[in-house]
């Protein structure tokens, strides 16, 4: 995974080997952002999520993101580890409760993974939604290595 960090906090995680286009994705949200290289206590935190050591929020960078999207991804980084709520539970919590495809889309688009635990949340109509072809069996496997 690749981690991009600033002083203020998380700004992407991503997968791969390649930072570039996550690097220039960062540039295009928050022009200037000043990207941290080495072990820092994000990384440290990943490290520590990936082993199952780590249960707290780390600290993130929203910066650049809309308005909608961080108050999204701040409401789900509080979903408790193992817990599951929907995109509806997350609209109606940010006092939105029309906007659960919103939400969906925030969800989709989050550059934030697994700081922003994208996989507790799931659709309504049968429990799970999301991530691709794998994403369902994804979320499931990561939801019962939690609990």
């Amino acid at each position: 995974m690749i981690l991009a960090t600033s002083a203020r906090g998380i700004l992407a995680i991503g997968g791969g080997s390649d930072e570039g286009p996550m690097v220039a994705a960062i540039v295009r949200r928050l022009p200037g952002a000043e990207i941290v290289s080495g072990w820092t206590d994000a990384a440290a935190w990943l490290s520590g999520w990936s082993a199952g050591t780590r249960r707290d929020a780390p600290t993130l960078d929203l910066r650049g993101l809309s308005a909608f999207d961080a108050e999204v991804y701040r409401f789900v980084g509080g979903v408790a580890w193992g817990e599951r709520v929907t995109y509806g539970d997350v609209a109606a919590a940010i006092g939105r409760p029309g906007a659960a495809r919103a939400v969906g889309g925030a969800m989709g688009r989050c550059p934030l993974f697994p700081a922003v635990p994208c996989h507790r949340v799931v659709r309504a109509a049968d429990g799970w939604s999301g991530w691709g072809p794998s994403g369902n069996r994804m979320k499931r496997e990561l939801l019962a290595r939690e609990r």
